[in-house]
């Protein structure tokens, strides 16, 4: 165990070691990217936004000019400097304007937006116009326009304005943009990295939460950064695509963030996911149809459409969150999203940040995305934090988690109660090397029944023994351990017990049972069984009685599980006026339900004169006697093994190991039936090596109370 801590111990360590190479690189990237292309301005980049003039002599800078569709379009001039090489470019960013560009009063660059699938190509565009030496100290005339004489609060400028070689102007804006866009990038790669460990994290591995959904929604985050510092548009040169995917992308991220946080929470509702999903198709159908069917430009409908989005995603989350809080206050636990809670609040604290930012300086130009991407990463940070202490878990902690996981499987691998109980009995007896393991249930009698038992390791061969324990002596006194032992109930040897209770020592003695884990199976806090491990390896009996409790309460879970199929069957095979089987039913468990091959005793019971009391006294009378004696039958064979099989007769199963516990509760019913006055005839047959033809043993008992 040690080993395999400080193994676990390197792990960690080496992969902490690898963010921080990962992260410091991308530092020293950004670093030295800003030192290169700093010292190439120095000697490429000029400045051309200052000294322009209008047609009135009056001397602006250009970026500080402002156009409306309701205002004129300004003309600006400016001489270009003398020296130009052909390599020099007239390079500037244009938001929201149509350019036109003539050298001494000829045309030489024109910029008109076009109608696409957000508008009419409003928005941030990119410009590099090539110049020549020819041009060195002519007059430079700038005029532009509104795109869009529709959207009268649509304002529109220039901004960054160069005379450079494009490579130059390129790297300038990078260097403007490098921590959002770094930010971004590292906001993209950490959702890769989720994705690509979805994929490598075996299946049987219990995840803390879905990093596939984490994943996806970091990458369609980061995207729309990266997308907002218009770098994508500036080194791709697709303009109308970027403006398309700004304004629709992130429509896109809702999906799989509330798929993640669902599975943050204690209490997973499919029915969130699908809230998201049909907003996300909603919200993007309602923009698009907008577009086309309305002629509405996406940026005058963009603003309102994501503010309505994201209030409906908070709401959504809000209710989420609520919702897991009183679930877990409910049953007293922890709602475990405290580290994420910070996480979340400083990103959300960058993003209110950075929209503050940008509405304090809009009429700059369209700055926003960079706080956020750089709250998005401080919050991948915790989450991968998260993960990783997770995935650095104790070894034996990782085991019993896949070992909880799998009994569950089993818990849940049939429609059939009963067949899974099965089959996790047979996965228990197997994984924790015990040799038998039994479920013994309360059957309101004064016992315990051995209802479902499995035998295997050494032991495969041996029957189990244990078919009744009393309550009395035995199964109290395992119940009163197990609660005054911080909920364990362990013999690590038999004859040690000798001396602590004698019953059970003498039963467990009889059986060859070396030594014993056990565990009750409970109802809302109340006992309705037991389980019990026999003959485990002794280096393994901590581990087992550790992980009794949980294997207990799978168990429970299906007896409940089976009990209410019971119930529903009950309905249809009871006999209404007694409360017992009805023929059906007794028909069907002859058929399918009993164990020819196992010992069982059979009573068959007739009520005397039930005909005559029925004609002399009334309906009433005689349904008091039928119910009284299947009450009374029910308390001695069980009342889930009496059947009413026609008119006055009644047979009922009993499974005691040994014929003589039979042939005492033939006589205690008897004896107890009399008590109440009621006249019956009784056979009984105890078929000690089971049957082959029911009908045999029906005639024989039937022929006893002719």
């Amino acid at each position: 165990m040690n080993s395999s801590k400080n193994s676990q111990t390197v792990f960690h360590k080496a992969f902490l070691a690898a963010f921080v190479i990962v992260a410091t690189l991308f530092i020293a990237f950004v670093v030295a990217l800003n030192a290169r292309m700093t010292h190439e301005r120095d000697h490429r980049v000029r400045d051309f936004s200052e000294g322009w003039t209008d047609s009135d002599g009056n001397t602006f800078s250009i970026t500080d000019q402002r156009v409306t569709s309701t205002g004129s379009s300004p003309i600006m001039s400016k001489r270009l400097p003398y020296g130009l090489s052909d390599d020099d470019c007239f390079c500037f960013e244009s938001t929201n304007v149509n350019v036109f560009l003539f050298v001494d009063g000829q045309e030489i660059y024109a910029f008109v937006s076009q109608d696409n699938i957000s508008g009419l190509g409003y928005g941030t565009a990119f410009h590099e116009v090539g110049l020549s030496k020819d041009m060195s100290g002519r007059m430079l005339t700038v005029r532009f326009e509104s795109s869009n004489l529709r959207h009268k609060r649509l304002r529109g400028h220039m901004d960054n304005v160069y005379l450079c070689p494009t490579i130059s102007y390129m790297n300038e804006i990078v260097k403007q943009n490098s921590l959002p866009f770094v930010a971004s990038c590292l906001v993209i790669f950490f959702g890769i990295v989720f994705i690509m460990i979805s994929f490598v994290i075996s299946s049987d591995e219990r995840l803390p939460f879905d990093i596939a959904a984490l994943g996806i929604s970091s990458v369609i985050t980061g995207t729309w950064f990266l997308l907002v510092t218009n770098t994508i548009q500036l080194l791709t040169g697709h303009i109308y695509t970027v403006r398309v995917l700004n304004r629709l992308l992130v429509l896109l991220v809702g999906f799989p963030l509330i798929c993640f946080i669902n599975s943050l929470t204690k209490i997973k509702r499919r029915i969130y996911p699908i809230i998201e999903f049909c907003a996300v198709v909603f919200f993007e159908a309602l923009i698009i149809i907008l577009r086309y069917a309305f002629d509405l430009d996406m940026m005058k409908t963009f603003a309102t459409i994501i503010l309505v989005y994201f209030a409906q995603f908070m709401i959504l989350v809000v209710i989420m969150l609520m919702d897991n809080r009183v679930y877990c206050r409910s049953r007293g636990i922890s709602t475990g999203l405290r580290t994420y809670a910070i996480g979340i609040a400083l990103f959300l604290i960058c993003v209110f940040s950075d929209y503050a930012v940008y509405r304090a300086s809009a009429m700059f130009g369209n700055a926003y995305g960079n706080l956020s991407s750089i709250g998005a990463l401080i919050l991948l940070a915790v989450v991968l934090m998260q993960f990783i202490g997770w995935w650095t878990m104790d070894k034996a902690v990782i085991a019993k988690s896949r070992f909880t996981n799998r009994a569950l499987s089993y818990a849940l691998s049939s429609d059939l109660p009963e067949e899974s109980i099965r089959l996790m009995l047979e996965y228990i007896c197997n994984e924790l090397s015990a040799e038998r393991v039994l479920v013994l249930e309360d059957m309101k009698n004064g016992k315990y029944h051995s209802t479902y038992s499995w035998i295997g390791g050494a032991g495969g061969g041996r029957s189990a023994d244990l078919i009744y324990l009393p309550v009395e002596g035995v199964i109290d006194e395992v119940l009163r351990s197990y609660s005054a032992n911080e909920n364990r109930f362990v013999i690590n040897d038999v004859e040690e017990y000798r001396n602590v209770n004698r019953s059970v020592y003498t039963i467990l003695s009889n059986n060859n049972v070396r030594n014993a884990v056990a565990a009750p199976l409970e109802e809302n806090g109340n006992p309705i069984g037991l389980l019990i491990l026999a003959d485990i390896p002794p280096k393994m009996l901590d581990e087992v009685s550790n992980s009794a409790s949980l294997l207990s309460y799978f168990l429970s879970q299906l007896i409940l599980r089976r009990d209410e199929q019971k119930r529903a069957k009950f309905i249809n095979y009871n006999d209404p006026v007694s409360g017992a089987y009805n023929r059906g039913a007794y028909s069907e468990f002859i058929t399918s339900g009993l164990d020819m091959s196992a010992p069982f005793g059979y009573v068959l019971c007739r009520i005397e004169d039930l005909e005559s009391t029925n004609d002399d006294e009334g309906f009433e009378s005689a349904d008091r006697l039928v119910k009284t004696t299947v009450r009374v039958m029910g308390e001695v064979f069980g009342r889930e093994n009496v059947y009413r099989v026609v008119g006055s007769k009644f047979a009922a199963f009993g499974f005691e190991a040994d014929e003589a516990f039979f042939r005492d509760d033939v006589q205690r019913f008897l004896r107890q039936i009399r008590e109440k006055d009621i006249r019956v005839s009784v056979g009984s047959a105890y078929c000690a090596n089971g049957t082959k033809d029911m009908r045999t043993v029906y005639k024989y008992t039937n022929d006893q109370i002719v």
